[in-house]
């Protein structure tokens, strides 16, 4: 089977894109590309539904197209080359054990404990019918047209989806349950306390039984055994539960000396489909699929393309080399729009980092939660970056939102503002770790500000933040700082004017320019930081878009010199953007 590879924007494109968005000052803002959609752009952007919501496994069908849950309320259709082919609507409820199989033609999705059907052939956004079924567990796998599945008291029946026709098992019922399996012959597999036992024609097999399970979302694939683990770990065993040769990709804590990769999309596999012999395709905890190569003279798989979109980012960052850092990985600037994400570390939880900033060590700081307590990542993004996750002395307010680092006294400061403006400072070392609370700091302001979105260093002694649709300059004020000055339109811009800003911006500072994302006016404009001109625009005015010339709701921004990424929220990308 071939992929298409989506090529980033081109050079006619980019020209196109710059000459719709001309600036006072002759230079031009074009796109240079797309990162993290694997749609790219047009009709076939991957978008997920606002709220998240776990990956419920990925199913291939006969048409050659890929499934899986993305957001809330949302089953997302995709071509193998990343392309989105349609959604549908399915319930919003949630539960841990959730997950999608194909039974011939129709797909069967365990929801919140409860079962529902779609066809692959309904129309899109069609809506899941749901079987009146109740169920704890259900199969990846299918015998004779039919789904082996668990309920609430351990007790293990086979159910049609085509007819609903449900046959009990004469097997008793089994304890702890935490997953299930079917096998093509019939057998069915129940991982009760970790332990996997083989129900034959209503018998619990003894003879070598039960044996050590897998791992999580046990599945029987092309006669092999798959399960997975956190940090992207996926083990493979052979038909009689051998390991063969054990972990294939990732590589979970407590299993191995030294260190392997992760990919922080995956995190934790929701379940896989077999497209070849040597392709796979794999559900990440967030709905993200990811194709992987059988790499069968290594014996390891490899990913190799990422499906799916950025429903959420607070964070950019953007170094001296033009890496870009997003999530919890990065990417280079020449990386393709399916391209997965690098040198993954454990992701924070929802909604993830806030604003990152670049110290002038070329290093990448990101205030965080993981595993409920604050952290920092920090690090350079041609690696790993560390989490660095504190017990004690050092807090975090979960609204945090933006980000600057400053010289104070000698000392390295990073102040984080949340979006009701409260701040608070504490001292880093040049790594970025943590090393001393430094309190509670003011933005005091002429005139309230409602909602803060970022901040931005202008120089060293000049903070910017924005907040209300205006750009906020402070001046130091001993270890606080104080407003000098606050400015929401340039050269004539009165209200409504093209020179005006609108009710929610973004800013980053870097080498000479203020760069502003103007969510509500669709457009990223480029300042020069002196005379307070603008440099260029990218972006139609008022007008949102899809295409590689437009954008739809831009937020958080980062810049590096002549280069910028900025996250085009409406369109769940970032799209990259050079100032000539």
């Amino acid at each position: 089977m071939r992929f298409t590879t989506i090529c980033t924007v081109s050079r006619a494109a980019a020209l196109l894109a710059a000459l719709a968005c001309p600036s006072a000052a002759g230079a031009e803002l074009a796109c240079a590309g797309v990162l993290g959609n694997s749609g790219e752009q047009g009709k076939s952007l991957v978008r997920f539904a606002p709220q998240p919501c776990r990956g419920i496994g990925a199913v291939y069908d006969r048409f050659g197209s890929l499934w899986d849950r993305a957001g809330k309320g949302a089953l997302n259709r995709y071509a193998p080359d990343g392309r989105l082919l349609a959604w549908y609507r399915i319930p919003a409820q949630e539960g841990n054990s959730d997950k999608i199989t194909l039974a011939g033609d129709t797909l069967v999705l365990l929801l919140g404990g409860q079962l529902y059907t779609l066809d692959v052939s309904a129309p899109p956004e069609s809506e899941a019918k749901p079987l009146k079924v109740e169920a704890q567990h259900l199969s990846f796998g299918v015998s004779k047209g039919r789904v082996a599945c668990v309920d609430r008291q351990g007790k293990l029946f086979f159910l049609d989806p085509k007819s609903g026709a449900r046959e009990e098992s004469a097997a008793p019922s089994f304890n702890d349950v935490g997953d299930l399996e079917l096998a093509e012959n019939g057998t069915a597999y129940v991982l009760s306390k970790w332990r996997l036992h083989a129900v034959a024609d209503g018998k619990v097999l003894s003879d070598g039984w039960p044996k050590e399970g897998p791992g999580e979302r046990i599945q029987l694939l092309g006669g092999a055994w798959f399960g997975h683990a956190w940090h992207g770990t996926i083990r493979r065993f052979s038909a009689d539960l051998q390991p063969d040769p054990g972990v294939v990709l990732g590589g979970a804590s407590g299993s191995f000396i030294g260190h392997l990769d992760q990919n922080s999309d995956l995190i934790n596999g929701r379940g896989m489909a077999r497209l070849t012999e040597t392709l796979y395709a794999v559900g990440g905890l967030g709905g993200i699929l990811h194709l992987l190569e059988w790499r069968g003279e290594k014996r390891q798989m490899e990913i190799v393309r990422r499906i799916g979109a950025l429903p959420c980012v607070n964070g950019v960052g953007l170094d001296g080399s033009r890496r870009v850092w997003c999530v919890a990985g990065s990417w280079e600037w020449t990386d393709r729009p399916d391209t997965p994400l690098r040198c993954g570390v454990n992701s924070p939880e929802y909604p993830g980092v806030g604003q990152a900033v670049m110290l002038e060590n070329d290093l990448m700081v990101a205030p965080g939660l993981l595993w409920g307590k604050p952290t920092l990542y920090a690090g350079p993004l041609d690696k790993e970056v560390k989490t660095y996750r504190y017990e004690k002395d050092f807090s975090l307010r979960k609204d945090f939102c933006g980000t600057a680092a400053y010289k104070d006294g000698g000392k390295l400061v990073l102040l984080v503002v949340t979006k009701k403006g409260a701040a608070q400072a504490c001292e880093i070392a040049s790594n970025g770790e943590f090393r001393a609370d430094l309190g509670e700091v003011t933005l005091q302001t002429t005139a309230p500000v409602k909602e803060w979105t970022s901040l931005a260093m202008k120089d060293a002694g000049v903070l910017l933040a924005a907040g209300d649709g205006q750009v906020l300059e402070f001046a130091r004020d001993g270890k606080n700082w104080k407003e000098t000055k606050r400015w929401n339109s340039w050269g004539g811009g009165g209200a409504g004017a093209e020179e005006k800003f609108g009710a929610r911006i973004w800013i980053t500072a870097d080498t000479g320019r203020v760069w502003v994302s103007d969510r509500e006016r669709h457009r990223v404009v480029a300042f020069d930081a002196a005379s307070g001109k603008p440099l260029a625009t990218f972006g139609k005015t008022d007008q949102k878009g899809t295409d590689l010339g437009t954008l739809a709701e831009p937020q958080v921004i980062a810049a590096r010199g002549e280069r910028a990424v900025v996250y085009d929220s409406g369109n769940q990308r970032l799209v990259k953007l050079v100032l000539r």
